[in-house]
């Protein structure tokens, strides 16, 4: 019998394109400008919500040891050797509203954001504050917009606002995720979008016991 090759699914594919991206990658060139740190054997650290990894000419690899999955990998690895310079502007925007998106997208902020965390969240507003606190989420108090809002560091340099708005008389509840708007300098859009969804299952996934 002869032995059949895995598989490669997409995703696993989008890793280990980005892998061949390090070789003879030089860290300690653009590791200062995203807030990162090189270790002695040239390997850059990067935080990503809540777990520490280290990034070589290898890939990414999770310092608790524990299996990761591949589409953090990924971000990681992505985050890890951007080229970006400069320091958030602390000012939030939609994604729709980030350079790069096209007619048409913004329906991603319902159906990819608002819709999962309401039907894990809605009403029951400590299981959210129990997963943000989670993914190391701060309160930022009310959001000009009315609601509730948390900002979370998933990379040093790329700040989001995730805020929630509880349902009323006139509106029902509704999730809103925003990036700061200096994101595209330290991420490609498609990465953001990336990102968004990789945050909304995680906080999902964060309010299991």
């Amino acid at each position: 019998m002869t032995n059949m090759a895995k598989k490669i699914n997409g995703y696993e594919q989008i890793y280990l394109e980005l892998v061949k991206s390090l070789a003879g990658f030089d860290f300690s060139g653009n590791a200062p400008h995203l807030g990162l740190k090189l270790n002695p054997e040239g390997q850059v650290k990067v935080r990503f919500l809540g777990r520490d990894y280290l990034v070589d000419s290898q890939g990414a690899h999770p310092l608790d040891g524990r299996a990761a999955e591949v589409n953090h990998l990924s971000l990681v690895v992505h985050y890890a050797v951007s080229p970006g310079r400069g320091e958030p502007s602390g000012q939030f925007l939609p994604l729709r509203r980030m350079t790069g998106m096209v007619e048409g997208q913004g329906t991603f902020e319902n159906d990819g954001v608002s819709r999962p965390l309401l039907r894990k969240f809605e009403g029951d507003l400590p299981a959210l504050e129990a997963a943000v606190a989670r993914l190391g989420g701060d309160y930022a108090g009310p959001d000009e917009s009315g609601g509730l809002s948390w900002v979370f560091r998933p990379f040093p340099k790329v700040p989001l606002k995730l805020v929630h708005h509880l349902a009323d008389e006139e509106f029902p509840a509704d999730f809103r995720l925003l990036f700061d708007s200096s994101a595209t300098a330290f991420m490609e859009f498609e990465a953001l979008g990336f990102l968004a969804g990789v945050f909304v299952n995680d906080l999902c996934q964060t309010s299991e016991p």
